[in-house]
């Protein structure tokens, strides 16, 4: 063996695998081959010239993942070579570690407006077909139809779907089996015919039968549903010219890879949410690869996120608006003329001579206003108060930055003291005495000046 295709065809000779598989095996060598030059030799093939490859395509704008399928494959096909001794002149496989890591973009759904927009087109055009016996622009359209609804229940894989037998269909437990060699996971399992999609499949089940479809026969075979089409067997390009044509109208790319996608993300939005049915229902091998067709719920990430910031008790900002303050202030203010402060009596106080009276401590007494002016003379003494809090004469002259406020608890006046342990002030005849002995003292250091009232 002296090319790469006779290096791939020795491989899938001794493999049993699926035409699909076998197909992608080929492309991958097709693809080699294109690169290199379809008379290139194996011995020119090494691990220099494939990374020169490598960069050559994906800076000609070749995905990652395609890569990856391209040098998977032929690792595979190398692997297989040096393993039974078909390669001599070299013992590395030029493919090892020769993949790259792909971004990971979020999986892909269809919105569920589009999928409902889609559905009633159908329908319109399946009642259209019936009514007017003209072609619609998918014909038959009862039967897209029912591929539409099987894919969008089952989620049945694109291959599964073409490898569907009349014989397949189970109507005694409403299951449709697909074979393990038939399936990508080579597992057999069976789908369930809900009451919605029941219909669909009796439609083409029933004009399968009046056509004479045999038990192993495809069912999903538009050819023989429609003289517009003539294969023999509908494949993959006739599928994907229906979906097409959904592009086309709704703007929306609808695939079966994607219906798959869609069915596993409302699956786990349910209350429920069965990730072991959805394994099963999609027919995976291992949950892992279930959890990836998810698409991420935001709105219920969103909402679980609240809960939990007012379960631990985080404090909820709201905006309070009082009713009892415009919530714009007039363009010009009306002018509010204020109204004068009344004024109070003036108070007239009238000079007295002073006359110092000798005492035993040598201060200078005091005299009181005469008599006969005592009906027209008011002293300030007789000035009535203000109510207010009682508080003793030390604890009106304590200073108002003392620094105790943010050390002891205020349940009101005297509070302070009883913390120190100053007992408090009292409240008898002591307290009035000493405030007229502080006034006293204040009248005799500047004399008392009167004013007549008049």
């Amino acid at each position: 063996m002296n090319t790469p295709l006779e290096l791939t065809q020795d491989y899938l000779s001794t493999q049993l695998l699926r035409e699909a598989t076998q197909k992608i095996y080929l492309a991958a060598t097709r693809a080699l081959l294109r690169h290199f030059g379809e008379t290139v030799t194996l011995e020119a093939i090494d691990r220099r010239t494939v990374l020169g490859w490598r960069k050559n395509v994906l800076e000609g704008g070749l995905a990652k993942t395609s890569w990856n399928t391209y040098s998977n494959h032929m690792r595979t096909v190398w692997g297989h070579a040096l393993e039974h001794g078909t390669l001599t002149h070299t013992t590395i496989n030029p493919f090892k570690k020769t993949s790259v890591i792909p971004p990971r973009r979020p999986k892909k759904t269809i919105p569920r407006d589009t999928i409902k927009c889609a559905r009633n087109w159908l329908r319109d055009l399946v009642v259209d077909e019936r009514l007017t016996k003209k072609r619609s622009p998918i014909t038959p359209a009862w039967f897209w139809l029912a591929v539409f609804e099987l894919f969008f229940h089952s989620g049945i894989r694109l291959n599964a779907l073409l490898n569907l037998r009349y014989q397949d269909v189970n109507w005694d437990d409403n299951l449709i089996r697909v074979q393990a060699d038939r399936e990508k996971t080579h597992r057999e399992y069976s789908i369930p015919i809900n009451e919605d999609l029941e219909p669909h499949i009796r439609t083409v089940w029933s004009e399968a039968t009046k056509i004479g479809f045999e038990a192993g026969d495809q069912l999903f075979n538009v050819n023989r549903f429609s003289h517009h089409y003539h294969r023999k067997t509908m494949n993959t390009d006739q599928v994907e010219a229906m979906y097409r044509k959904l592009l086309k109208r709704f703007g929306t790319r609808m695939t079966p890879h994607r219906f798959r996608h869609t069915l596993a993300t409302d699956l786990m939005r349910r209350p429920e949410r069965n990730i072991h049915l959805t394994k099963d229902l999609l027919n995976h091998s291992n949950i892992s690869t279930t959890m990836g067709y998810i698409e991420v719920d935001y709105d219920h990430m969103r909402s679980v996120m609240q809960e939990r910031s007012q379960a631990q008790g985080a404090i909820r900002l709201e905006r309070r608006v009082d009713d009892r303050i415009p919530v714009s202030a007039p363009a010009v203010a009306p002018s509010v003329l204020e109204a004068p402060e009344p004024i109070a009596e003036p108070l007239l106080i009238t000079h007295v001579q002073e006359q110092p009276v000798e005492c035993a401590d040598h201060q200078p007494a005091l005299l009181a206003p005469p008599e006969e002016a005592l009906a027209t003379y008011k002293l300030l003494t007789q000035l009535p108060s203000l109510k207010s809090e009682r508080y003793s004469l030390d604890q009106a002259m304590l200073p108002a930055g003392t620094g105790l406020s943010h050390e002891l608890s205020w349940d009101g006046p005297g509070t302070w003291w009883e913390d120190l342990g100053i007992p408090p002030s009292s409240t008898s005849t002591e307290e009035s005495a000493e405030s007229s002995m502080m006034l006293t003292l204040m009248f005799g250091l500047g004399g008392v000046r009167t004013h007549n009232w008049g």
